[in-house]
């Protein structure tokens, strides 16, 4: 077969145009330090690189979830460290009214002082996260303890927050009963005592304040176990907290050997195409035959 010069051009012209391709390639791996930038750089790479950043930001969605309930939780138990000094100021005022030696103006500045925290108590009752009564249940978006009539219009249902797949955890605390009871005045809510030892305070009832004195260390001993409670919910998180950041390094360096590009050979392997490309140049200005024009100069 007769070789022309057409045909040695069209051939040179086809394999420098192939040493370009190669060397943008390498330039686009320099450029992006990414080997894989398009789904033709590697199929079966980009499924790998989908899927692993699609885990990523799973776990990363997770770990902002986690961050809300800590949250949640913290703001939770702030509240309940209040109503416990609360409960241990009333149970040192309680003490104070009962001793026979008071005079009738001393307990009236008391029962001052305890209608102050059981109002303080109203308060701390409709605390809220962000937009959420934490104290409402799932009735998040109104005040739990209405005033003028004092009602309590919250639930006792417990609010979910997905922190994993398919693993949920309640993050409210529901003591409706430790706040508001007006329905047993034998186990009376926070709310109701304070306001009954008052009442007992002005009317220097002795009876009813030695009476109610053992209820305030019960109101306190289930705010403590409710501390508790939300103390093992936060250690829950923590240990799910570790085990999803573990999760996401992992799948974050499978991703980084998937696509990530080898800089230092990366730039070995430019210089090596950059000079391939110059000999391919430096050939076919050889090789061409010199036309009847160049003869002629």
């Amino acid at each position: 077969m007769r070789v022309t010069n057409s045909m040695m051009a069209n051939n040179l012209n086809y394999n420098l145009n192939q040493n370009l391709r190669r060397l943008e390639r390498i330039q686009t791996w320099l450029s992006t330090t990414k080997y894989i930038n398009r789904p033709s750089d590697d199929p079966s790479g980009i499924v790998n690189t989908l899927r692993y950043t699609s885990y990523i930001t799973e776990a990363g969605e997770y770990l902002s979830k986690i961050a809300e309930a800590r949250n949640f939780l913290n703001t939770t138990d702030s509240a309940l460290a209040n109503v416990t000094d609360i409960l241990h100021r009333a149970n040192e005022l309680t003490i104070q009214g009962i001793n026979g030696t008071n005079p009738t103006t001393a307990r009236e500045a008391i029962a001052i002082e305890m209608r102050e925290l059981q109002d303080q108590i109203r308060v701390i009752a409709n605390t809220t996260f962000g937009s959420k009564h934490i104290f409402a249940g799932t009735n998040v978006t109104q005040a739990p303890m209405q005033d003028d009539p004092v009602t309590w219009t919250g639930n006792d249902s417990e609010m979910y927050l997905e922190i994993g797949v398919g693993t949920t955890i309640p993050i409210n605390s529901t003591i409706k009963e430790v706040f508001f009871n007006d329905t047993d005045p034998d186990n009376p809510g926070i709310y109701q005592l304070l306001g009954r030892i008052a009442d007992a305070l002005e009317n220097e009832d002795v009876e009813a304040l030695n009476q109610d004195l053992g209820l305030i260390q019960e109101r306190l001993d289930s705010i403590t176990q409710e501390r508790a409670v939300i103390g093992a919910k936060v250690n829950r998180l923590d240990l799910q907290e570790t085990r999803l950041e573990n999760t996401r390094i992992n799948y974050e360096e499978l991703l980084s050997k998937n696509q990530d590009a080898d800089l230092a050979e990366v730039i070995m392997q430019l210089k090596m195409q950059e000079n391939v490309y110059r000999a391919s140049l430096a050939a076919g200005a050889r090789i061409i035959m010199p036309s009847l024009v160049d003869f002629l100069r």
